[in-house]
């Protein structure tokens, strides 16, 4: 692994300069700097701030990067999933998003579209780096955005806007998955061959994920055992079977629900597998910039940190994104409607694309494939694999309820001994009962919706 000191030693012998070959021969560099960033920012990343001082065509630029490493010891890397995860988001800014353009460019639309969506990347390598010591790293470097005007969202609660600015971004980002397959399976089966599986499942059983959704069931159910009466008070009666249904079938390893999801969705047998594509995988709102207009609306947006990227069901994606994001008084509304603008920013992008296409397609050709993504079908698929949201909240949504210090001392504890008694017990007490509360809505929902059925 690297330290703080030969990740310094590498931007100032190495990385500033990879940075400034992107601004082409007749730029010149007048000076730089470096600061290391604190905090919580990087949660399981080393971050820092590297700012460049250029002139091109006798005008004087400053270019501010953001440039993040993984960190941590080699043991915390293989048990946090950091490997894969920092491998697979290189991959998404090396190889998924330029062919996403380079479809988009051969359909002859606008190719700077998937650009708009994410900052300009200046470096992206994972494995051996020159420089950098001998064991696999992981160097990405990125335009940083609030010099334009972009700023993440509140902590809590996003408005209208906000959260329609978000299916706004992750429809498109989809249909260009699903077009990609379509119009250049060849690139689509490179592209999906080159993204490392992150099962949920482990065979130590003290992956990751085996221990976050361990403390989240029995978060769950403790807080349920402790106010059955006063959570089922007039619930349909199916509720309380269901979450006990739940608790009989997953409560010993909570995560074989989710990696059902994740694998079954994509299965050939499966009629609705084309719903399968290249995901975000923690689309929420602490991984999102928004940029506002007039009257102080979102006017432009870009998605960041890809490491969670899957191939799997949109599902994960939108459910996720639908229950953290929502919030829980008018939900049904909102979701609704949501689901909705998701759906419609996917297909006019995979109509718009598909039908640049003459020479491969036929009109009725399209028209048979836009019925396969029709509303219906993507709902019902939706309605199969969508208590992935829930599952999420149950873990998720109490490090955002909780307090800076508490969410600062979960962080260390978790980089520093994620299977010892004091990050069990904090991950159970965060933000108490309102937390708990508030994961119960969404698992209500969930059921009132029918994404329990299949459980």
């Amino acid at each position: 692994m690297s330290t703080q000191q030969q990740q310094l030693d590498y931007i100032e012998r190495h990385l500033v300069y990879d940075i400034f070959k992107n601004f082409g021969p007749s730029a010149s560099l007048e000076s730089h700097s470096v600061e290391c960033s604190n905090g919580l920012d990087g949660f399981m990343s080393a971050l820092y701030t590297v700012t460049l001082d250029v002139v091109i065509a006798e005008r004087k630029r400053t270019e501010v990067v953001l440039v993040k490493f993984m960190k941590g010891t080699e043991e915390f890397r293989e048990s946090s999933n950091s490997y894969i995860q920092f491998s697979n988001e290189i991959f998404a800014y090396a190889e998924i998003l330029p062919a996403y353009e380079n479809v988009l460019r051969t359909s002859h639309l606008e190719s700077e579209v998937v650009k708009n969506w994410v900052p300009c990347c200046y470096f992206a390598r994972f494995g051996h780096v020159e420089g950098l010591g001998n064991g696999r790293e992981s160097v990405l470097a990125l335009k940083h955005l609030k010099g334009d005007g972009y700023q993440l969202g509140p902590r809590l609660t996003l408005r209208r806007d906000q959260l329609e600015a978000m299916v706004g971004l992750v429809g498109p980002f989809h249909a260009l998955g699903y077009a990609t397959k379509i119009l250049q399976p060849n690139v689509h089966a490179r592209l999906r061959a080159g993204v490392v599986d992150m099962p949920f499942v482990s065979s130590s059983g003290k992956g990751i994920f085996d221990v976050l959704y361990r403390v989240a069931f029995d978060r769950f159910y403790e807080f349920y055992d402790r106010q059955k009466e006063q959570l089922l008070q007039g619930a349909d009666p199916g509720f309380g079977a269901a979450i006990e249904r739940l608790r009989e079938k997953y409560f010993k390893q909570p995560t074989l629900l989710l990696e059902r999801i994740r694998t079954s969705s994509f299965a050939e047998d499966q009629p609705d597998s084309h719903f399968a594509t290249f995901l975000h995988g923690d689309y929420n709102r602490n991984n999102v910039l928004f940029h506002y207009g007039a009257e102080d609306k979102v006017d432009a947006i870009k998605a960041i940190d890809f490491q969670e990227l899957r191939f799997s069901t949109t599902a994960i994606d939108l459910s996720f994104f639908m229950y953290m994001n929502t919030p829980s008084e008018g939900r049904k509304e909102i979701y609704a409607d949501l689901l909705r603008k998701y759906h419609r920013s996917m297909i006019e992008m995979l109509e718009l694309v598909l039908r640049r296409n003459r020479n491969e397609l036929t009109d009725d050709r399209v028209d048979q494939l836009l019925q396969e993504y029709s509303f219906e079908r993507f709902n019902a698929h939706f309605k199969r694999y969508a208590f992935y949201g829930p599952m999420v909240c149950m873990h998720f949504l109490p490090w955002l309820l909780g307090t800076e210090k508490d969410c600062a001392e979960l962080s260390r504890l978790f980089e520093t001994d994620m299977h010892g008694p004091a990050f069990h017990q904090l991950s159970l007490d965060i933000a108490g009962d309102e937390a708990n509360q508030e994961i119960f809505k969404t698992v209500r929902h969930a059921y009132e919706h029918g994404y329990m059925d299949e459980i």
